[in-house]
Parts: C-alpha cells; sequence; structure tokens
C-alpha cells in the first residue's frame, strides 16, 4: 500500500471528495500499467506533493533516471504537454505521454535542487534573481488564446468569493488593478501562471521550469506566485522588508516598472487568497499579511 502525506491526502480530499479518495487509491495499479506500457520501473513517490502525484524511477534499457506524473482528477494533460512543447529549451524532455491516465513521462533532470534550496539557506535575494531571469527566458508572445489556455482577465470574478474575509476596499481595489492591468498589458504571451520555488529545478548550470498552470496574459503577470512562496519555508523575518526587497529585486532585473509589479504581486495574491477560500474556506495566515502589506503599499 502506497503512502502519501497526510497534506497531499487532504489536499485531495478537500478538492475532489469521493473522486479523489477513488483516484488516490487507483494510482499503484496506475503506476503498474505505465511502467508496463513504458518499459520502467517506478522506485519512489516525491515528497511535498501537493494536487498531482509525481514519483522518481529509472528505465529499464538504459537505467536512465526518470519523472513520473499523474494528473489529479480534473488536470488537463493536453494542456500541461502543450505548454511544454511551447518552451522546450527552459523545460525537461517529455519521453512518453497517455491521455487516458492523464500521465507523463519526463527526463529527471541533474541535480534537481528547487529553487527553495537557496531560500532554505538563507539566500532569499538570489533566489529571487533567478526567479526574475527565468521569467526573462518565458514570455513568448500569442496573438489569440489558443485552446485549452485561459485568459488570466477570466479569474477576475473569481475575486469576489473574498468579500466577508478581507476588507471590501482591498476586493475592489484588486478586481480593478487586474482589469486595467490586463487592459494595459504590452503584449499577451503564454504564462507559467504558477512560477514559484517549487516549480524551477536546478538543470547542470541552469534551472528547468516544472509544472506550468499554463495560460494567457500580462508577461508582469508571472511575478505574483513568487511573492507569497516558498509555502512551507517562507524567509524568517521582517515581512515587509522581505517583500521590499524583492521587489526590489524584481524591478531591477525585469523591464516593467516597479508599480506595475507591485499591483500584480498584489493581484495575485488575492487571486491565492480566493483559491484557498475556494478549496478550505480559508486564508492562510502568512498569506493574509502579504496582502495587508502589499495593499497599504499601493493606497
Amino acid at each position: 500500500m502506497m503512502k502519501y502525506s497526510d497534506a497531499f491526502t487532504r489536499n485531495i480530499q478537500d478538492t475532489f471528495g469521493t473522486s479523489g479518495e477513488v483516484w488516490l487509491q487507483s494510482l499503484p495499479s496506475l503506476i503498474s500499467e505505465l511502467e508496463r506500457k513504458w518499459n520502467w520501473q517506478f522506485l519512489i513517490p516525491a515528497q511535498d506533493l501537493s494536487y498531482n502525484f509525481v514519483g522518481f524511477g529509472k528505465r529499464n534499457q538504459d537505467d536512465k533516471e526518470v519523472v513520473i506524473k499523474i494528473l489529479c482528477p480534473d488536470g488537463v494533460l493536453e494542456k500541461e504537454l502543450q505548454w511544454f512543447q511551447f518552451y522546450p529549451d527552459v523545460t525537461p524532455e517529455i519521453l512518453g505521454h497517455d491521455s487516458r491516465i492523464k500521465a507523463f513521462l519526463m527526463e529527471k533532470v541533474r541535480p534537481g535542487d528547487s529553487l527553495k534550496s537557496l531560500v532554505r539557506q538563507g539566500k532569499d535575494a538570489e533566489a529571487t534573481r533567478v526567479l526574475a531571469k527565468v521569467i526573462l527566458r518565458l514570455g513568448k508572445p500569442v496573438d489569440a488564446v489558443p485552446k485549452p489556455f485561459r485568459h488570466v482577465r477570466e479569474f477576475i470574478p473569481t475575486l469576489e468569493k473574498l468579500h466577508g474575509k478581507v476588507p471590501t476596499e482591498l476586493v475592489h481595489l484588486s478586481a480593478f488593478l487586474f482589469q486595467d492591468l490586463c487592459m494595459t498589458a504590452p503584449q499577451d504571451v503564454l504564462l507559467h501562471g504558477d512560477l514559484h520555488h517549487d516549480n524551477i529545478l536546478s538543470s547542470g548550470d541552469s534551472w528547468t521550469v516544472i509544472d506550468p498552470h499554463g495560460y494567457v496574459g500580462d508577461p508582469a503577470f508571472e511575478v505574483g506566485a513568487m511573492i507569497n512562496n516558498p509555502l512551507d519555508f517562507y524567509p524568517q523575518g521582517d515581512m515587509q522588508g522581505i517583500l521590499e526587497t524583492r521587489l526590489q529585486i524584481l524591478s531591477e532585473e525585469l523591464p516593467w516598472d516597479g508599480q506595475r509589479i507591485l499591483s500584480w504581486c498584489f493581484c495575485y495574491s488575492m487571486l491565492s487568497a480566493a483559491w484557498s477560500v475556494e478549496d478550505r474556506q480559508e486564508i492562510p495566515e502568512n498569506l493574509l499579511r502579504i496582502i495587508w502589506i502589499l495593499g497599504q503599499k499601493l493606497s
């Protein structure tokens, strides 16, 4: 019987209910089926699973290290594969995929440490500069929103879920800014959409990107996900000072003005809070503090 962390199990149960329970129970048999199909051997599950299952193994013919990813019940395999194809220079090689199981096998990059490792070493400023440089390697423009991607403006109504959870003026401010930022974007690009420390892995002397959400919109939208991450190892100390340093570095490294970067960090944090309300009917305390500080800087 495969064991999962309490956090992973709770995420799946809270989000998907009975269908999530069935999915969790089916994972061992799904992995066995994929082992036979792609001639590889499953070894261990990844740590810190959130909503999708990820594990490590090796191919039988050459002992090449591989990673298996099985998407959660509402995952869209085609979207993730299409995103990887759009950014082959910054993503691992896809070795096989299965549309029915919603799974794919990809190469394991080495050394494979996430950008969170720098934060753990007390190097948050360095991690922020790396993240900014990764953003610059993305941002390919699109003429129209390709299926099955969504434009980020579609998330504006989601902010309404925050009424009664955060001050009304912050909800109104985030909706206004979100709309204005979308309208004034220099161009629409294919976004990662969840570009934080756990989704950037060391690969030789460079960095590789995984786990895209896949949206279309303003390229500056990408700064938002990192501002309240890593969720499980946020830098200790003065929160306002941490945020100001991060914002300053992003402004130095990226081609957008500081106000636009601040505004997207605030809007994305509010959107994250709304998603948290959807999933768990509550907002993490750390995220609330970040929203308050960013909102004060905007006022």
